[in-house]
C-alpha cells in the first residue's frame, strides 16, 4: 500500500513536474511570442509610417510629375513654334539669298554697262577734242572767208558803178551736170549787193517754158531740169539780157 502510495506520489510529481516544465515552456514560448507581437506591432507601426511618408512622396512625385508634364507640353509648344519660326526663317534667308542673286546679277550687269559706258564716253570725249579741233579750224576759215566776203564786197561796191554803166547784168552763170549729163542745173549768182529781179526763158525742141525769181544780193539762183541744148535767155529790168546754151 505504501508502496503504491509513493509510486502514485511519484507518477504525480513526475506528472507535476512535466506540467510545470510545460508551463515554463510555454509561459518561455508565450513571451517570446508578446516580443515577436510588440516587434511587430512596432514593425507594424513602422511600416505604416514609412507607408505614409511613401504616399506623401508618391503625391509630392506625382505633382511633381504633373508639373513636369506641363512643363515638358510648354517646351513641346515653345519649340513647335521655335520649329515655325526656324521655317519662316529659312524661307526669308532663301528669299534673301535670291534677292542677294539677282542684285549681284544686276550689279555685274551694271558694272559691264558702266565699262561700256565709259568706253563710249571716252570716245566721245576724244570726237568732242577732235570736234574742238575742227571747230577752231571751223573758226578760222569763218574769219578767213568773212575777210574774204568783206574785199569782195568792197570789190564789188567798186564794179557796181560800172557794171551799171555798161548795162551789162551783174551775174555770173555756171552749168552742173547731173546724173551723169542726162540732166543740167544752171547757178545764177547776183554779185549785186541788193537783190536782182529776173525773168528765164527756156526753148527747147519740143516747148517753151519760163520762170521768174528774185536773186538776194550776193546770193545764187538754181534753175534745174535742163537738157542739153536748150536755149536759155536771162532777161532784167536795165540790164542786156544773157544767152545761154545748155552744154
Amino acid at each position: 500500500m505504501f508502496l503504491g502510495t509513493v509510486a502514485a506520489l511519484l507518477l504525480l510529481a513526475i506528472v507535476v513536474i512535466f506540467h510545470v516544465l510545460k508551463v515554463h515552456k510555454l509561459n518561455g514560448q508565450l513571451a517570446d511570442t508578446q516580443k515577436q507581437l510588440t516587434e511587430a506591432k512596432s514593425d507594424a507601426a513602422q511600416a505604416h509610417s514609412d507607408l505614409d511618408k511613401a504616399k506623401s512622396q508618391v503625391t509630392d512625385l506625382q505633382s511633381q510629375l504633373d508639373k513636369s508634364k506641363a512643363q515638358s507640353a510648354d517646351l513641346q509648344a515653345q519649340l513647335d513654334q521655335s520649329k515655325q519660326a526656324t521655317t519662316q526663317l529659312q524661307a526669308q534667308l532663301d528669299k534673301a539669298k535670291a534677292q542677294y542673286s539677282d542684285l549681284q546679277a544686276q550689279l555685274d550687269k551694271s558694272k559691264a554697262q558702266s565699262a561700256d559706258l565709259q568706253g563710249q564716253l571716252n570716245q566721245a570725249n576724244a570726237g568732242s577734242a577732235q570736234l574742238v579741233t575742227q571747230l577752231d579750224q571751223a573758226k578760222i576759215q569763218a574769219i578767213d572767208l568773212q575777210a574774204r566776203l568783206q574785199k569782195a564786197e568792197g570789190d564789188l561796191s567798186q564794179l557796181q558803178p560800172l557794171l551799171l554803166k555798161a548795162r551789162h547784168m551783174p551775174v555770173t552763170t555756171s552749168f552742173e551736170k547731173i546724173h551723169g549729163g542726162r540732166s543740167f542745173t544752171l547757178h545764177i549768182s547776183n554779185l549785186y549787193l541788193q537783190p536782182l529781179s529776173v525773168d528765164i526763158s527756156i526753148t527747147g525742141p519740143e516747148k517753151t517754158r519760163s520762170q521768174s525769181n528774185v536773186i538776194g544780193g550776193g546770193g545764187t539762183l538754181a534753175v534745174e531740169k535742163l537738157a542739153a541744148g536748150e536755149n536759155v535767155v536771162i532777161a532784167s529790168d536795165g540790164y542786156d539780157p544773157v544767152n545761154l546754151t545748155v552744154q
